[in-house]
């Protein structure tokens, strides 16, 4: 009687196994568009197990760092599954010729992408590094700035954005003039203080560079 019931506890535990996972080497992962590569990416990216449970906080876990808005699970009898994934769209996308980063910035992630869609926050940028994680990296950094300044662009009148290790970020504006951030740190702060000093009278029509790094920022005149 004892073996014939450890026998039904052994059969009730693989059913349940059986119904509720499946090697994790026989799901397929699928996205539309854009989301595709990502997608892939950070699932290959992540270690894999022998089996997988099949429910949407195994998938989301998977695709930590990806904001997840929709997953649908497909159990294709007797091993396989299909995984069909939506994320969100991208707080802002950093461009620069044509290289591509989409920035999470909730998720605090950053991905290369090969095209992007016109409705999205897109911000073009030069001197950042060409290397692919050095651009993700600094394009991450920078992003929650390049955000801020976007709210900003038509109040500023903003031409471009650049970075340099001796500066960080400036950016160039079309009366000429030059609004110098260096790091991302407390950009509302900067950019508030940058339009103070722009709304000044003195600097009407001059092509000055205003050096918003310190608290009390240096207006350098343009060279003769």
């Amino acid at each position: 009687m004892k073996l014939l019931w450890r026998i039904g506890l052994v059969a009730v535990a693989v059913l349940v196994v059986y119904w509720f996972s499946v090697p994790a080497a026989r799901v397929l992962v699928r996205a539309d568009s854009w989301e595709a590569p990502i997608v892939d990416q950070v699932w290959r990216s992540r270690p894999q197990g022998l089996l997988m449970l099949l429910n949407r906080a195994s998938v989301v876990d998977r695709l930590e760092g990806l904001p997840v808005s929709d997953v649908t699970i497909m159990r294709e009898r007797p091993w396989n599954a299909t995984v069909a994934v939506d994320i969100a769209d991208p707080d802002v996308v950093i461009r620069q010729g044509s290289k591509l980063a989409a920035v999470f910035l909730k998720t605090g992630a950053a991905y290369t992408i090969t095209k992007a869609s016109k409705s999205w926050n897109m911000v073009d940028v030069s001197g950042f590094p060409l290397a692919s994680p050095a651009f993700l990296s600094a394009s991450l950094e920078y992003a929650p700035l390049c955000c801020q300044l976007m709210q900003h662009r038509n109040q500023l009148a903003i031409m471009g954005m650049s970075l340099s290790s001796s500066m960080g970020l400036a950016v160039r504006l079309k009366d000429g003039k030059t609004l110098i951030f260096g790091d991302s740190a407390n950009g509302a702060s900067k950019i508030e203080r940058g339009i103070a000093v722009l709304a000044m009278p003195a600097f009407k029509g001059k092509k000055v560079t205003i050096d918003l790094r310190f608290d009390g920022q240096a207006v350098i005149p343009e060279a003769p």
